[in-house]
C-alpha cells in the first residue's frame, strides 16, 4: 500500500511540475520500436510476396488467401490483448515490459518465416502459413504498447514533436535498411543461394530487434501509471469501444492511416516487380530507397518549424494532396531513362513533403488518447494503440492479397517477358489503385484537437488526476 502510495504522490509531482523533459535516450528508447516494426513490415511488404511465390515457388492465390486468414485472426486477438493491456498493470510497468515480452518470439518468427528447411510442396504450405500467421499476430499485437507508450512517459506537447521527429528518423533507417540494403545483403550472404541469404539477414535482423527491446525496458519509465485498482480496469470491452469511437478524431486517424498503409502496402508489393519488368532493372528497388533520403531528411528538419507556423493539420493535408499527385501521376511514366528520372523526381517531391508532415502526424495519435480522457474520464490507451497497429497490419496484409490477386488478373508470370496487358496492369498498381486509396487520406481535414486545446486538455488532465489523490 506505501508503494502504491509513493507511485501516487510522483504522480502528483509529475502533474504539478508540468513534467520534467524527456532525455533524448527516453525519446529514443519510446520511439526506437517503430523503427524495428517498419524493417520487418518493409521486409514482409516487399520481399514476402516475392520470397513465397518466386523462391518457394507456392501460388500467388494461395499466398492472397493466406494474408486475409492473418488478418481475421488479428482481427479478433488484437482487440482482445488491447484490453488486456487497458485492464492489467505488471510489477514491471504497463506498457513498457511488453517490449521485450513480444520483441523476442517476434525476431524468431522472423527468421522463421523468411527460412526454407526443404519441406515437400504440402509441408511447405503448412510451415508458412504456421510462422507467418504467428509472426503476423506478434507483431500486430505489439503496437499496443508501441503507441500507447508516449501518453504514459509524457504529456508535454514539445517531447511528443520531438519525439515525432527522432521516431520517423528511426523509422526512415528502418524503412532505408529494408529498401536499400536487404536486397544487397541477402544476395552477398546467399553467395549465389538467395533463399540462403535470406535466412541470414533475418537473423541478423532478429538479433538487432532483441537488443533494441532490452534498451527499451532498461531506459522508460511511465510516469503517469498508477499502479492500483480503480473504476478504468473494470470497464467492459463495449465501454471501452464507446469511449474510443465517439472521438472523431481518433475515427479520423484510423481512416488515414488505413488509406496510407493500403496505398503504401501495394506499391510496396508491387515495386520490385514493377521495376524488374517496366524498366528492366530490379536494382532500382535499392536506387529507389536511396533517391527518397535527402528529401526525407530535409522535410523532418523543416518540419518543426512549418508546423509550428501552419498547424500539424495543416501540414499533414498538405502532405496527403501532394502524395496523392505524385502517385497517380506515375501512370503516365514511360519506360525510358527519361521516364526513370521523371519517376524519381515525383518520389522525391512525395518524399519531401511526406518528411515535413510525418513528425507532426506522430503527435496526433497521442493528443487523440489525452482527449478520450478527457472527454470520458476513461484512459484506453493500450485499445486505442492496438487499434491503430491493427488498422495498419490490415491495410498492409490487404495491400498484399490485393497485390497478389492482381497479379494472377493481369497474367502475370514469373521470371518470363511479361505482355502489354501484364505490363499496363503494374502500372495501374504503381499509381491509379494507391492514389484512389490515398484521397482517404484527405480525411485529416477532420482532425480538430489543435495544439492549444491540447494543452487545455492536458492541463484540465493534471488537476483531475491530483484531486483524486
Amino acid at each position: 500500500m506505501e508503494t502504491v502510495k509513493a507511485k501516487q504522490n510522483q504522480l502528483a509531482t509529475n502533474l504539478q511540475d508540468g513534467d520534467g523533459k524527456l532525455s533524448l535516450r527516453e525519446k529514443i528508447a519510446a520511439t526506437i520500436g517503430g523503427m524495428i516494426g517498419t524493417m520487418h513490415n518493409q521486409i514482409i511488404a516487399t520481399f514476402l510476396l516475392f520470397f513465397y511465390t518466386d523462391m518457394l515457388e507456392i501460388n500467388p492465390a494461395y499466398v492472397a488467401g493466406l494474408f486475409l486468414v492473418a488478418r481475421v485472426i488479428d482481427a479478433i486477438l488484437v482487440p482482445v490483448f488491447g484490453v488486456f493491456v487497458d485492464k492489467v498493470t505488471t510489477p514491471w510497468g504497463k506498457y513498457v515490459p511488453y517490449f521485450a515480452i513480444l520483441g523476442i518470439p517476434i525476431a524468431i518468427f522472423g527468421w522463421l518465416s523468411f527460412t526454407d528447411f526443404g519441406l515437400s510442396t504440402t509441408g511447405n504450405l503448412i510451415y508458412v502459413s504456421v510462422t507467418y500467421l504467428i509472426y503476423s499476430v506478434l507483431i500486430s499485437i505489439k503496437y499496443a504498447p508501441n503507441n500507447a507508450v508516449g501518453p504514459a512517459i509524457t504529456k508535454r506537447i514539445d517531447d511528443r514533436i520531438s519525439m515525432g521527429q527522432i521516431g520517423y528518423i528511426l523509422i526512415m533507417i528502418g524503412a532505408l535498411f529494408a529498401s536499400l540494403a536487404f536486397q544487397p545483403l541477402y544476395k552477398a550472404l546467399g553467395n549465389g543461394n538467395d533463399i540462403r541469404g535470406f535466412s541470414i539477414v533475418m537473423a541478423i535482423v532478429g538479433v538487432i530487434g532483441i537488443l533494441i527491446s532490452f534498451f527499451q525496458v532498461s531506459s522508460l519509465k511511465e510516469k503517469y501509471i498508477i499502479n492500483a485498482q480503480n473504476e478504468k480496469e473494470k470497464l467492459s470491452f463495449k465501454e471501452m469501444a464507446v469511449a474510443i469511437f465517439t472521438n472523431k478524431s481518433a475515427v479520423v486517424l484510423y481512416i488515414y492511416v488505413l488509406a496510407i498503409n493500403l496505398a503504401n502496402g501495394i506499391r510496396t508489393a508491387i515495386m520490385i516487380h514493377y521495376f524488374k519488368y517496366y524498366f528492366s532493372n530490379e536494382s532500382l528497388v535499392v536506387v529507389y530507397g536511396a533517391v527518397g533520403i535527402l528529401p526525407t531528411l530535409l522535410g523532418v528538419m523543416l518540419s518543426g518549424r512549418i508546423t509550428k507556423r501552419f498547424g500539424f493539420r495543416a501540414n499533414v493535408l498538405t502532405a496527403c494532396i501532394v502524395n496523392v499527385v505524385c502517385t497517380a501521376a506515375v501512370m503516365f511514366v514511360p519506360n525510358t531513362s527519361t521516364g526513370m528520372i521523371i519517376f524519381f523526381v515525383l518520389s522525391a517531391i512525395s518524399s519531401l513533403f511526406l518528411g515535413i508532415a510525418t513528425p507532426a502526424q506522430g503527435s496526433m495519435m497521442p493528443a487523440a488518447m489525452d482527449y478520450t480522457e478527457w472527454k470520458t474520464g476513461k484512459n484506453v490507451n493500450g485499445l486505442m494503440g492496438s487499434i491503430q497497429g491493427f488498422v495498419q497490419t490490415l491495410a498492409t496484409a490487404i495491400a498484399g492479397s490485393i497485390a497478389a490477386f492482381a497479379l494472377h488478373l493481369i497474367g502475370y508470370a514469373p521470371g518470363v517477358e511479361q505482355s502489354s496487358e501484364t505490363i499496363f496492369g503494374l502500372k495501374i498498381l504503381m499509381g491509379v489503385l494507391p492514389a484512389i486509396f490515398l484521397l482517404f487520406t484527405i480525411s485529416v481535414f477532420w482532425f480538430d484537437i489543435s495544439e492549444e486545446k491540447q494543452k487545455q486538455i492536458a492541463k484540465e488532465l493534471a488537476e483531475r488526476r491530483n484531486a483524486s489523490m
